[in-house]
């Protein structure tokens, strides 16, 4: 007897330890595979945030018109699927970017702080529909002051490719607008004189040969 339950004990431990695997398997493969969301779902989201942004897109110009600190928001998104509880799908997004003193020299955006800034919104899928659980918050990191150097010339440079980028630009449409004028005055030329030869040009003493005049009759 004491055989029997020293090996029935072993064998329950040993399924103790398998199901307590099993399960500890299964959370984490929930906990790290994010939740699976189809295309419509996706598009929707992102249509929604869209309409969203645009609020603190022009809200971040007026502080930079006014001269205070911005963020120079990016358009493109990050997205962070999770599962929130009782298996709900909850989605983070994230869109951010560089804060600029408009009140500091350096480039046309101002001077880089040295801080990114995150704005994270938060939804969660309800029966088919995105709903907003919380409020957009900011979230910031500070890179130091080399960083905002290294940003402030990083924009700085980017300026001086996009000025040599339009006077480029300006340039080619000036010669084109001149192309189209020659064109023009050639043949308006060739209309006047009704030959690809255009206006003869006599020489000194010289005049176009004029019919001789018919004797009259007496």
């Amino acid at each position: 007897m004491r055989r029997f339950a020293g090996a029935a004990a072993k064998a329950a431990a040993f399924f103790f330890l398998i199901t307590a695997a099993a399960a500890n398997a299964f959370q984490m493969r929930m906990t790290r595979q994010p939740p699976n969301i189809s295309p419509k779902l996706r598009q929707e989201l992102s249509d929604r945030v869209s309409d969203e942004m645009q609020e603190y897109f022009a809200r971040e110009e007026r502080k930079k018109e006014d001269k205070q600190p911005y963020v120079d928001l990016q358009t493109r998104c990050e997205y962070l699927p999770n599962w929130g509880r009782n298996g709900q799908v909850v989605v983070s997004v994230k869109l951010g970017g560089v804060e600029y003193d408009p009140t500091k020299s350096g480039s046309s955006m101002g001077g880089a702080t040295g801080r990114l800034k995150y704005l994270v919104f938060t939804y969660r899928l309800e029966h088919g529909k995105w709903v907003e659980i919380a409020k957009p918050r900011w979230e910031s990191q500070y890179l130091g002051r080399h960083a905002a150097s290294e940003l402030t010339e990083h924009t700085h440079r980017a300026d001086e490719i996009k000025a040599a980028e339009e006077a480029a630009a300006k340039r080619k449409a000036e010669a084109l607008e001149a192309e189209k004028k020659k064109a023009a005055l050639n043949q308006a030329s060739k209309s006047n004189f009704g030959s690809d030869e255009g206006p003869v040009a006599y020489g000194p003493g010289s005049s176009p040969s004029k019919p001789s005049a018919q004797p009259q009759s007496k």
